[in-house]
């Protein structure tokens, strides 16, 4: 049988902690973390948007009524 010698009951209850309020550190951080993750999807966003034109049509005229009728 085991017993617990020199080991008082007191010394195995934990008190519960107060929240600990945030410091000026972990608000820079978060914010900073808030601030990487935003460029990154605006950069990403402007990639995929400027991947969807296609150039061949972006630098195309368009087809005015006046070059219909010259080629008949």
């Amino acid at each position: 049988m085991s017993s617990h010698h020199g080991v008082s009951d007191t010394s195995l209850q934990t008190t519960p902690q107060a929240p600990q309020l945030m410091t000026l550190g972990w608000a820079l951080r978060r914010t900073a973390l808030w601030l990487g993750m935003l460029f990154a999807m605006v950069v990403v966003g402007m990639w995929l948007y400027n991947a969807g034109i296609d150039p061949d049509e972006a630098t195309a005229s368009p087809i005015s009524p006046e070059s219909n009728q010259t080629a008949r």
